[in-house]
């Protein structure tokens, strides 16, 4: 008989009505709860000086990591809730200084670091928001060069490395988000995997926590982020590996947390909470 994959006990990357996700935070706990969670992590998209349509107003941020403080008071002892946010590298001065300044004085317990914005550093532009964006700054900010682009890409999540605060590195091969019948790339290509291959690299020096995020498969890919050829790579670097939901309704807290679960089992790789990694502060 095949031996049952361990359940997974906790999730760090959730979202709520705080930024682009749906329902109050409260039900987001109460979903983890009710999923046997152990640990849950609310990290609503940190703000930007920028309007993006989906990261949270500036304006909203006091009252967020009020509530999530009341929400750890209010269930402790039935599950520990940890105040995050999904905050974004941008190699921008302007950036870099309001995080400094509105961000990191709050006291998060850690942070979920991703990269959303490509192009040039004065000028961030979202990949992520739809396929056309995407082209169009393929086309215009790299000369419809996608090496160039995925090479930027994997160079600025390196970057996240460098934010404080971060501690699990978020939907590595994020820049697949538009590339599920892979028109853009195959992810075989050898400057594709050098430009896995050196971040996995950094991660690894910076002993940085890489998630199995499972929204990739109900966005209609076959596999995570990252793909299971970069899980293995991460898997033979000894890079910590845990499983993230990335959810934006309460419903999807565990989403295909067996499925994420049974993989990992398959690939040799353990799960882990952040006390294995990062010893607990709060």
């Amino acid at each position: 008989m095949a031996k049952m994959s361990a359940p997974i006990r906790s999730s760090y990357h959730t979202h709520s009505h705080y930024c682009d996700g749906e329902g109050e935070i409260a039900e987001v706990i109460e979903a983890a709860i009710a999923a046997g969670l152990t640990e849950v992590g609310i990290s609503s998209h940190a703000p930007l000086p920028f309007e993006t349509g989906w990261t949270m107003s500036p304006e909203r941020l006091a009252d967020y990591v009020a509530e999530v403080r009341e929400l750890q008071r209010r269930y402790a002892g039935r599950i520990r809730v940890l105040l995050s946010a999904e905050i974004d590298y941008i190699p921008n001065a302007d950036v870099v200084r309001f995080q400094e300044e509105s961000i990191f004085p709050l006291g998060f317990d850690y942070f979920v670091g991703s990269v959303h914005f490509l192009g040039q550093p004065d000028r961030p532009r979202s990949y992520d928001d739809d396929e056309e964006g995407f082209v169009a700054i393929l086309r215009e900010e790299y000369d419809g060069d996608m090496s160039a682009m995925a090479t930027e890409y994997y160079r600025r999540m390196q970057g996240v490395l460098t934010i404080p605060g971060v501690r699990i590195v978020g939907h590595l091969d994020r820049i697949k988000r538009w590339n599920a019948g892979k028109n853009y790339f195959t992810g075989e290509e050898p400057w594709y995997r050098q430009a896995v291959e050196q971040t996995l690299r950094a991660i690894a020096a910076s002993g940085h926590i890489v998630e199995l995020n499972t929204s990739a498969w109900r966005r209609g890919f076959d596999e995570p982020y990252p793909s299971v050829a970069i899980l293995e790579r991460i898997h033979d670097l000894g890079i910590p590996v845990t499983v993230n939901s990335d959810s934006h309704t309460p419903a999807e807290v565990d989403r295909d947390f067996d499925r994420a679960a049974q993989l990992l089992q398959d690939l040799g790789i353990r799960p882990v909470m952040l006390d294995d990694v990062f010893p607990r502060s709060v």
